[in-house]
């Protein structure tokens, strides 16, 4: 049982990981809206959040893998 538990935990990690990419993709590139409107401070923020929420799901991702191998 345990193994089902760790994949299914894997699936919903993976769903995590594509949704951040995402937005990452879509949403930030174009930042003419924020440089147009003087919040290009604020445009950074939320980009540097997104990065490492996406770095965070991937370094769980690979613990809940490493658990499944062993």
């Amino acid at each position: 049982m345990k193994r089902v538990e760790l994949i299914e935990q894997l699936e919903y990690i993976q769903a995590n990981i594509e949704q951040v990419e995402k937005q990452i993709n879509e949403k930030y590139q174009d930042d003419k809206f924020y440089v147009f409107f003087s919040t290009e401070a604020k445009f950074n923020h939320l980009k540097e959040i997104r990065i490492k929420a996406l770095a965070y799901w991937k370094r769980r991702f690979n613990r809940v893998l490493n658990e499944l191998s062993y």
